[in-house]
């Protein structure tokens, strides 16, 4: 009887932990696929934002030195503008679960940009080249604190 009463503690200590254990492991497993989703979407606004700026600088160099841009070169820049509008566009529809609230609102200043008017084309260079630097600095600031891992044990 009391060899009986043993088992089934201990069977019961066992049955305890192993469901613990892999309460536990679901919790951090889950925890970790959201973070990585989270790296990942910031490294692509990040990326993106970066191309961006790149494709407004060598745009209003262009533009204050009054140099014609070769065609293989205004290629490559319309190509990097292409691709990363579209990436930046994608982010600030989708970001809402993924990205800190700061970061949807400098998204959507930067995309609000396309429904302003310019008199030149420098003028919109130069304020899309602020304002991605400005959406770029407070990705990157968010990104520092969003992407922090905790030091607790669950």
């Amino acid at each position: 009887m009391d060899l009986t009463l043993e088992l089934l503690k201990l069977g019961a200590v066992g049955i305890l932990s192993g469901a613990f254990s892999s309460y536990l492991v679901a919790r951090i497993n889950q925890n970790k696929k959201w973070w990585e989703l989270r790296v990942q979407s910031y490294q692509e606004v990040i990326n993106a934002l970066s191309d961006m700026k790149y494709y407004y600088d060598k745009q209003y160099d262009a533009e204050i030195t009054q140099i014609n841009l070769t065609k293989e070169m205004e290629a490559k820049l319309s190509e990097v503008w292409n691709d990363s509008h579209h990436k930046v566009r994608k982010a600030s529809d989708s970001g809402v679960f993924l990205f800190s609230e700061n970061v949807n609102k400098a998204l959507k200043e930067f995309t609000d940009l396309e429904n302003k008017n310019f008199n030149t084309f420098f003028e919109y260079l130069e304020s899309s080249y602020s304002i991605a630097s400005k959406c770029l600095e407070a990705v990157v600031e968010s990104a520092n604190i969003d992407l922090r891992i905790n030091n607790s044990w669950l």
